[in-house]
């Protein structure tokens, strides 16, 4: 199902030492960057999108461009058939074993976030701000992944996946009527926009 895709995770239960509560966390970044550096790990995705003892640490980027924000909405054609046809604010995915860095998790973690970021947009990232932790228990997915959110003021230039996504540029006000709609991440993330 994920040809021998191995991703980023942390087991749960040093998770839950730093990340106390459930949705979206204010938590000082030094202290997750230190949690992936020492626990982090590269497991087979087949075992980590269904075994609760791992988290799978995700980026999730948020684009605006000046007041306006991006939303999009996941086609049938996207990959993980539990979020289609809903709305997401982020773009992001998983930390592969493809972006190991010789500097360590983080770095790692970065070149994922750059690497999927590429892949689903095409953007200039004029500033990106690091917002806090999406940890939502609400559902199977969301209970094995762990959001790393990001807020990105950008230049944005299209989707490099259009069968996958459609994207519309709104301002907040517009956003909040979209909220029933969007998968549990973006409703997390969009109360602290």
């Amino acid at each position: 199902m994920f040809l021998n895709e191995k991703v980023l995770v942390v087991p749960t239960k040093h998770i839950t030492n730093v990340v106390y509560s459930e949705g979206f966390l204010k938590i000082d970044l030094d202290l997750i960057s230190e949690l992936m550096e020492k626990y982090g790990k590269y497991i087979p995705r087949e075992k980590a999108e269904f075994d609760e003892s791992y988290r799978q640490i995700i980026p999730y980027v948020v684009l605006k461009d000046h007041d306006n924000y991006y939303l999009f909405k996941r086609t049938k054609k996207q990959g993980e058939k539990r979020l289609h046809e809903k709305y997401t604010l982020g773009v992001g995915g998983h930390v592969n074993l493809k972006d190991t860095h010789k500097e360590g998790i983080w770095k790692s973690f970065k070149e994922g976030m750059r690497r999927e970021v590429k892949e689903e947009v095409e953007i200039y990232i004029k500033n990106i701000e690091y917002l806090g932790i999406i940890n939502d228990l609400s559902t199977p997915v969301s209970r094995v992944h762990l959001g790393i959110a990001y807020l990105a003021d950008v230049k944005f230039f299209g989707l490099n996946e259009p069968n996958k996504f459609k994207v519309e540029k709104l301002p907040l006000v517009a956003l909040k009527k979209f909220e029933e709609k969007m998968e549990g991440w973006s409703r997390l993330v969009l109360k602290e926009l």
